[in-house]
């Protein structure tokens, strides 16, 4: 994929995004019980069966606010795909940590929706940082992309858990308890 980006698509490779993995659950707040972990994973997603898109609200379609070369810019799985449902059961392992203390008054995410972020569930990838200089219309990448790359597989399921200082962390000094 790094390749294809670089040589068909023109993207310096300090733009493309290291690291790639499809991202199934996003939580904004702590959730209890949640903990870093890796398990080995088999998903295999047919590259046909995604899109391009600039990764903001709205960013599955074409809107004049949202640049590709300025925005971070990646693929999301069709909802027809047929990794969908391994998608989906990973994504369940995460949705029984979502108690009421941390949805407060949101609905609880489901297959179709979020509780936190996008109110509509699409597992995506990001892969262009911002800055990238790819052209306005996805269109010309999304297609060449599909017919060069027949798959993605994914090996492991990842779960990270990158907790946020609170402001009065940031204030304290070093050795501050």
């Amino acid at each position: 994929m790094h390749e294809f980006l670089v040589s068909e698509c023109g993207v310096k490779p300090r733009y493309i995004i290291r690291r790639m993995h499809l991202t199934v659950y996003h939580a904004r707040r702590t959730m209890a019980g949640v903990i870093p972990s890796s398990e080995p994973a088999n998903l295999i997603l047919p590259v046909n069966e995604t899109r391009f898109m600039v990764m903001a609200p709205g960013g599955e379609n074409p809107k004049p606010e949202l640049e590709p070369a300025r925005r971070t810019v990646g693929i999301r799985v069709n909802r027809r795909s047929t990794a969908l449902p391994v998608i989906l059961d990973y994504r369940t392992k995460l949705l029984r940590y979502e108690t009421q203390q941390v949805l407060g008054k949101r609905a609880p995410s489901s297959s179709k929706t979020n509780a936190f972020g996008a109110r509509h569930f699409q597992p995506h990838m990001a892969m262009l940082r911002a800055g990238s200089d790819i052209n306005r219309d996805l269109k010309l990448i999304g297609r060449p992309f599909r017919q060069a790359l027949g798959e993605l597989m994914f090996d492991r399921f990842v779960v990270d858990v990158a907790r946020r200082l609170i402001d009065s962390d940031r204030t304290k000094s070093p050795g501050q308890d």
